[in-house]
């Protein structure tokens, strides 16, 4: 829903101007910091995604330029922010005196590029506001069963020790997180992680009823061609996702070895792409994050994981900390032997 159009002019001291039209939307709530670099020799025209903004947001960088006015608002008289039913459009404008070259910096809870249409080319680069770093346990399961499977037994955790474990991290304060919460994580003060991969069908039967019972939420990483009767449906993921207690992230369509084929381009994104577009088709969803196969990665598979997702995960290494690249989020593996003691000295507590 568009709520808001923001026409921004600005002027230099060779008296040329750059007009930027700024088509905005309600997307999402992580906070992300859009930095505009810019030539200023012609007209650019660039359309941006993006949610409800406060009107007060908008930073020019003082170090780099001096504002001689400050946000004039037209035909409104609407307060600091825009609700998400309102269709009400608003012009913006602002002149600035450009002494240096200039970056024009401004603060949203989300933005993503929908179209960019210039005879030069503009780099519109986009990076999440400044965490306070702090250690966050992402935990890594598979499946659940309580009878010994025979078989992988490691990878089968009790559903009662993991009720038990749910069940502590709800006593002591715990707020379960999705990817999507990542970069509002300094509004949490008690975040954790559950994350699931492959998409077993146990994570229905025996896991759904738990999360249920505690609102608590889980990630779960899908591996495409595993989507079958014998493991989660199509069905069954969308029951599970619109719960609102699980979202489906990316595990490849295979589980290749990411390093094994990570000099042939084309197997290596199609791997990628493919899996996060038919998961989004199913669910409707965003998907943020990829897990990779067997814990797998290269400098090569992680630059080709940055064009399709914010988050890469690993599947050791213990406690995750935000000061960490993003691409390398460390987990806490739980198995079938992991008591709930050892769960929580895995926290720290």
């Amino acid at each position: 829903m568009k709520i808001l159009k923001k026409i921004m002019k600005i002027g230099c001291l060779s008296l040329c101007s750059v007009l930027i039209i700024f088509e905005l939307y309600i997307l999402g709530n992580a906070n992300k910091i859009a930095e505009i670099p810019f030539e200023i020799e012609e007209d650019i025209w660039v359309e941006i995604d993006v949610p409800q903004i406060p009107l007060a947001n908008f930073i020019i960088d003082e170090n780099k330029c001096a504002a001689t006015e400050i946000f004039h608002m037209i035909e409104t008289d609407e307060p600091e922010f825009i609700e998400p039913e309102t269709e009400t459009e608003i012009e913006i404008e602002v002149e600035v005196e450009i002494e240096t070259e200039t970056d024009i910096k401004e603060t949203l809870d989300e933005i993503e590029v929908e179209e960019v249409t210039t005879e030069k080319s503009v780099e519109v680069d986009y990076q999440p506001v400044e965490l306070i770093f702090k250690n966050v346990p992402v935990f890594m399961y598979h499946t659940s069963s309580e009878n010994n499977p025979g078989a992988l037994t490691e990878l089968y955790v009790k559903p009662s020790e993991f009720e038990k474990q749910i069940n502590y991290l709800v006593e002591n304060g715990y707020t379960f997180c999705t990817f999507d919460d990542y970069y509002n994580l300094n509004n949490i003060d008690k975040p954790v992680f559950i994350t699931f991969d492959d998409g077993y069908k146990e994570n229905y039967t025996e896991i759904f009823p738990i999360l249920q019972k505690y609102n608590a939420k889980i990630t779960i990483f899908l591996i495409i061609n595993s989507i079958t009767d014998s493991n989660l449906t199509i069905d069954i993921i969308k029951e599970m996702n619109d719960s609102g207690l699980v979202k489906f992230e990316s595990h490849t369509n295979t589980h290749p070895s990411l390093v094994a084929i990570s000099s042939n381009d084309t197997r290596l994104t199609d791997e990628l792409r493919n899996s996060k577009i038919k998961i989004e088709e199913i669910t409707g969803k965003p998907v943020l994050a990829l897990a990779y196969p067997n814990g797998e990665f290269n400098d090569t598979v992680i630059e080709k994981t940055k064009e399709f997702y914010s988050f890469g995960l690993r599947k050791d290494l213990g406690m995750h900390n935000t000061e960490y690249d993003s691409f390398e989020v460390r987990r806490i593996r739980i198995n079938r032997s992991t008591s709930l003691n050892g769960f929580i000295n895995y926290i720290g507590e």
